[in-house]
């Protein structure tokens, strides 16, 4: 076996690895990368992904390491981020894994980040068990709660929200710096968070596919006080139902409103999300209830941790639970941001997990 990083040649291979190795226990999804795993993960940041080969040269296992502007204590920082951590089941249970981070550690050798946020899906609790179990050569998994993604469901059209002094308005590339600037406020409070420049939801941009015009504006006296953007990332990220739990395969067929194994989630992401109450988040959210109601997509997915008071604004809402534990991930030289960090109230986009 031996280690290194995947290059534009070895695209086909990863998407293959996440096409075979679902996630999850209730609900069986995998997290589909077509047509182009590094197109795709450009939403994630500056990308190295590590990757196991066997004799032959096929890759048999994998994991992404990414680095983003964000905010980390209220300051600019480059923010960490460890994901797509896959191996195929004959290759676990020996030194691969280990192998595997030591190699991370190298790379983890340029001092762009010292922390990582990861996340692993809530009730895949085997790999918790390996990756909080102190192994050696593993850095420390601190854990950090729930984050929640749930995906509301868009039946029937809401009535239209109000909100006494704040209304509902279509974003533009004339209100963009405001709301840069108010994402920038909400993220600063955030571990984490992205850090956002205009130029990110531009043609070009790290946001792929989003545009100003797909941001609803909870507006107050002129002013900025909540975002809330439709993002469509089914062009380039999928997520497919594998399987379901018997209870809930039962509830599927009753209800009908969750896709039968093999198909694709039609959901877009409610993204980008900031607010001063949750009372303008949840005029946001039912707005875009509202909006896509009728349409294509019987969902859509807005993530934040356990412990956001922001989190309050899906009270009530119809939603198909799902949640992924969130970590901070560290050598000896993170502890101390770590440990700071676990204090505070994180964040991160769903969009790009």
């Amino acid at each position: 076996m031996s280690m290194g990083l995947a290059g534009p040649a070895d695209d086909a291979a990863l998407r293959g690895l996440l096409r075979a190795m679902p996630m999850g226990s209730a609900v069986r999804v995998g997290f589909e990368r077509e047509a182009s795993y590094f197109a795709a993960a450009r939403v994630q940041g500056e990308v190295q992904v590590g990757v196991a080969r066997g004799p032959d040269g096929r890759v048999v296992g994998m994991g992404l390491r990414a680095v983003a502007p964000g905010f980390l204590g209220g300051r600019p920082a480059d923010v960490g981020y460890l994901g797509d951590l896959r191996l195929l089941p004959e290759h676990r249970g020996g030194t691969l894994l280990a192998r595997g981070y030591r190699f991370l550690r190298e790379l983890h050798g340029d001092g762009r980040a010292s922390v990582y946020a990861t996340m692993l899906v809530a009730d895949n609790a085997q790999a918790a068990a390996v990756l909080r179990g102190g192994r050696a050569g593993l850095p420390v998994y601190r854990d950090l709660g729930l984050f929640l993604t749930p995906a509301v469901v868009l039946g029937l059209r809401p009535a239209a929200p109000s909100l006494p002094g704040v209304s509902i308005e279509r974003g533009s590339v004339e209100r963009l710096e405001d709301i840069v600037a108010s994402l920038n406020a909400f993220g600063r409070a955030r571990e984490f968070a992205p850090r956002h420049a205009p130029a990110d939801f531009l043609p070009g941009g790290r946001w792929l596919g989003m545009r100003p015009e797909d941001f609803l504006l909870a507006v107050r006296g002129g002013r900025i006080v909540g975002t809330l953007a439709r993002w469509d990332q089914r062009p380039f990220r999928q997520t497919r139902v594998h399987g379901y739990a018997p209870a809930l395969d039962l509830a599927r067929r009753l209800v009908r409103s969750l896709p039968a194994p093999g198909g694709l989630v039609p959901h877009f992401y409610a993204a980008f999300p900031s607010a001063e109450e949750p009372a303008v988040l949840r005029l946001l959210v039912d707005a875009l209830r509202r909006e896509a109601a009728g349409g294509p997509e019987l969902y859509f997915i807005l993530g934040l941790h356990e412990r956001d008071p922001l989190a309050a604004a899906l009270a009530g809402i119809p939603r198909v639970p799902f949640s992924g534990r969130l970590f901070a991930v560290h050598w000896e030289d993170g502890a101390a941001e770590a440990e700071r960090i676990a204090a505070g109230l994180p964040y991160l986009e769903a969009g790009a997990l």
